[in-house]
């Protein structure tokens, strides 16, 4: 049976969804966000969205009692491809070790909600 992954601290989507689904073992993400968690609003600046969706990363995966280096994909999507680089020094405290990162994948998309300039996504793979 699927299990759903919804952290305290992670704001919720407005569509009935989990933040994200566990099932034997594996963990899949819905979109992650740089929402702050009591408000839902995004900051102003990318570089707050950032750090509060990595932040939100940990949290999904500390819930699904996974840690970074359970996960084996990463999906990046940016408003704009330019911004990147912004994203390599969370990158790096979370994968110091370049012979053990998850495969990671930046993307663009202009259909993201109001205000949200970033979003993570993710799949995990836990022993049960």
């Amino acid at each position: 049976m699927v299990r759903s992954l919804n952290p305290r601290d992670v704001p919720g989507h407005k569509n009935p969804i989990p933040a994200a689904a566990m099932h034997r073992g594996v963990i899949m993400s819905s979109a992650i966000s740089g929402a702050e968690a009591g408000t839902g609003n995004y900051p102003g600046s990318l570089e707050s969205q950032i750090e509060l969706a990595f932040r939100h990363f940990r949290s999904i995966l500390a819930e699904g009692n996974a840690d970074p280096q359970d996960v084996v994909k990463v999906d990046l999507i940016f408003r704009n491809l330019d911004d990147r680089p912004l994203v390599n020094e969370h990158w790096l405290e979370l994968y110091p070790d370049g012979a053990s990162r998850p495969a990671r994948h930046a993307s663009v998309s202009s259909h993201m909600p109001a205000g949200c300039l970033f979003q993570i996504q993710f799949m995990a793979v836990v022993e049960e």
